[in-house]
């Protein structure tokens, strides 16, 4: 399982070093490609595969609105291997949709990890820990 929030920051040729957790979980090539709230979704081999097989539970034919997932989430996905110091090369196609410039958060969140810009990761979370009692179903303390 992935966990934690990690700070890290895009050297100048846009490449990520990975926490060392994360290197083991994710291996040696991964697979990186558009995540949900704009964010870089990055999954090992085994669990991109687990994703893909869930992608085809709805035919590509069934829907316009299949069709669209299918193309966004498959076009922008792109095999990245690990350098020797553990950093990955973020396409610029992936650097683009999340905004990510410098500052950024990579997380764990369970099956795959994300990178998301520092700051838009801060407002996001900020947001989420507002909501926290509806997300617990209407109290719950964590």
């Amino acid at each position: 399982m992935l966990m934690g929030t990690f700070e890290h920051r895009l050297d100048t040729k846009a490449r990520l070093v990975l926490p060392a957790k994360f290197r083991e979980r994710l291996g040696d090539t991964l697979v990186a490609a558009i995540g949900m709230e704009h964010c870089v979704s990055l999954y090992s081999r085994e669990e991109w595969e687990n994703f893909t097989a869930w992608l085809k539970t709805s035919s590509f034919l069934d829907s316009e609105r299949t069709r669209k997932l299918h193309r966004l989430i498959l076009s922008s996905a792109h095999e990245l291997a690990l350098d020797g110091a553990g950093r990955i090369l973020l396409p610029g196609v992936l650097r683009d949709y999340a905004a990510l410039d410098q500052d950024v958060v990579v997380n764990g969140v369970n099956d795959h990890a994300e990178v998301w810009d520092r700051s838009r990761w801060t407002e996001y979370w900020s947001a989420g820990l507002a909501m926290l009692p509806e997300l617990t179903g209407g109290g719950a303390e964590v």
